[in-house]
C-alpha cells in the first residue's frame, strides 16, 4: 500500500500543505482520503489525489474560495473552467487598482506628515509673520463641489463636507494626490461674519483625469501665510496676513483659500493641525 498511497504527513511534506489543512479539506469534502483505517483513523492519498491538492493549493493561491474551487473541480468542460479563471482574473486586475490606488493615497499621507514634521520642529520658535511669502501659486488639478453655507462662520472646520468630497472623489474614482482646499467667494474676513457665503470645498486629484467637476486651481499671485496651531485662532494670521498685504502695496484680486496641510482627518492633535491661506493679489495701482 506504501508504494501506491501516501500518508497525510507525506502529502504535507510532499505538497506544502499543513496536515491541519489536509484534515479541513477532509472534513468539507473538498479532498477526501481514499483510504482511511478505522483502528487508527489514519488517511492515506491516492497520487491522482496529490495532483489534485496541488491544483487545489494553485487555485486557493489564486484567491478562489473553497466553493468555487469544488466546482472547478467537478467541470469537465474546459471553456466553462477558462470563463471561471477569466473572471477571477479580472477581478486580480481590480485588486490591482484598487491597491495602486491605496498606496498612493498612504504615500500622500506620508509627504503630507514629512512636509508638516518640518514645519512643526521649528514651532516653538514659530513666528507667523515669517511665513508670509511672495509667490505664484503652483497649478494643481482639484475636484470640488461648490455651496452656499446659510449664515456662515468660519470659527470651525465643516467636516461633514469634507468627508463629502472626500467619498465623492473616490466613487469617482479619482486620484486623490493631495490636501483639502475650501475656497471662501467673498470679501476677504467675510467668511468669519455670520452671512450667507459661498464656500468651495475641493481636493487635489491626479492630473490626467477628465471629469466635469475637475479643473485647475492655481496659475497666480499670491501672498501665503501658514497657520499652525488650533483652527479657531486663524483669524489672528489672516489679520497679520493682511496688514503684510497692505504694506507691500499690493492689494487682494479674487477668493482667499484654505489649505489643509495636516487637518483633522489626518491628525486628531489641534495644535499639530497647519493652514496655508493663500490670497490672490495684484500689485496696488
Amino acid at each position: 500500500m506504501k508504494d501506491k498511497y501516501y500518508s497525510i504527513g507525506r502529502v504535507s511534506e510532499i505538497c506544502n500543505i499543513p496536515i491541519k489543512t489536509l484534515r479541513y479539506y477532509d472534513k468539507i469534502n473538498v479532498m477526501v482520503p481514499s483510504i482511511r483505517q478505522e483502528n487508527n483513523n489514519y488517511r492515506y492519498y491516492s497520487h491522482d489525489q496529490m495532483v489534485r491538492l496541488f491544483i487545489i493549493k494553485r487555485l486557493r493561491y489564486l484567491g478562489f474560495s473553497l466553493e468555487e474551487v469544488r466546482n472547478i473541480l467537478k467541470e469537465d468542460d474546459i471553456q466553462k473552467i477558462e470563463l471561471i479563471v477569466t473572471k477571477k482574473q479580472n477581478s486580480i486586475k481590480d485588486e490591482i487598482i484598487e491597491l495602486n490606488r491605496k498606496y498612493e493615497e498612504a504615500a500622500t499621507l506620508k509627504n503630507k506628515l514629512q512636509s508638516a514634521q518640518r514645519i512643526l520642529e521649528n514651532s516653538n520658535n514659530y513666528n507667523v509673520e515669517s511665513s508670509f511669502k511672495l509667490e505664484k501659486q503652483r497649478e494643481v488639478y482639484v475636484f470640488g463641489k461648490t455651496t452656499m453655507m446659510q449664515s456662515y462662520k468660519n470659527e470651525k472646520v465643516s467636516l461633514e463636507k469634507w468627508i463629502d468630497i472626500i467619498e465623492s472623489a473616490k466613487e469617482r474614482n479619482l486620484n486623490i494626490q493631495g490636501d483639502i482646499l475650501v475656497s471662501y467667494h467673498t470679501e476677504m474676513f467675510g467668511q468669519f461674519i455670520h452671512r450667507d457665503c459661498e464656500v468651495e470645498f475641493s481636493i487635489v486629484v491626479e492630473n490626467d483625469i477628465k471629469d466635469a467637476e475637475v479643473k485647475k486651481f492655481g496659475n497666480f499671485l499670491a501672498a501665503n501665510a501658514i497657520h499652525v496651531g488650533d483652527y479657531s485662532d486663524i483669524v489672528h494670521t489672516y489679520i497679520s496676513l493682511k496688514r503684510w498685504i497692505e504694506e507691500n502695496e499690493l492689494m487682494v484680486d479674487g477668493p482667499v483659500t484654505e489649505r489643509f496641510m495636516l487637518s483633522p482627518v489626518d491628525l486628531p492633535n489641534t495644535e499639530q493641525h497647519i493652514v496655508k491661506i493663500i490670497v490672490p493679489v495684484k500689485p496696488r495701482n
